[in-house]
């Protein structure tokens, strides 16, 4: 039986990783807007507002080179999922961000924005010390390894 509360993501990889940016609000309005762009998102630069707006309030940075930057969009029909990363890592406010994962979600749908961060979470967590080759695996084994996280 599927899970009800689970939508089916968009997901996409940004090919090359990341570039050198100096902080993470470049990283964040970057990778929103290219992904309000594949989504088809009319109005990107209000979804880059509730990605950075969220990130002011506490950031996403989790644990282990692993950020979640994250934006609720109202009238979203599917949420999207977009992962990026950085070998030399980008600065969050409590540590270094090797894989930045961002996601937009549908504001009416809060239980479809948890149950991504948690499949995210277990899937860093099973990657454990493997993390650095993921860094360095070709894209499709990155967007491979995710799709097989996030249901």
């Amino acid at each position: 039986m599927p899970d009800e509360t689970h939508t089916a993501p968009y997901i996409f990889v940004r090919e090359g990783g990341l570039p050198d940016l100096p902080e993470r609000d470049g990283v964040v309005s970057l990778m929103t807007r290219e992904l309000a762009g594949m989504m088809g998102i009319a109005d990107a630069e209000a979804a880059v507002a509730a990605a950075l707006e969220r990130e002011h309030l506490e950031p996403t940075f989790v644990s282990q080179g692993l950020a979640v930057p994250h934006g609720r969009i109202p009238g979203l029909a599917r949420p999207g999922v977009y992962a990026a990363r950085s070998a030399q890592g980008v600065d969050w406010d409590l540590g270094r961000a090797n894989f930045v994962i961002l996601l937009l979600v549908p504001e009416e749908r809060p239980e479809v924005h948890l149950g991504l961060l948690r499949d995210l979470m277990r899937w860093r967590f099973r990657l454990g010390e493997n993390a650095p080759a993921l860094l360095n695996a070709p894209e499709a084994d990155y967007l491979q390894s995710l799709q097989e996280a996030i249901r």
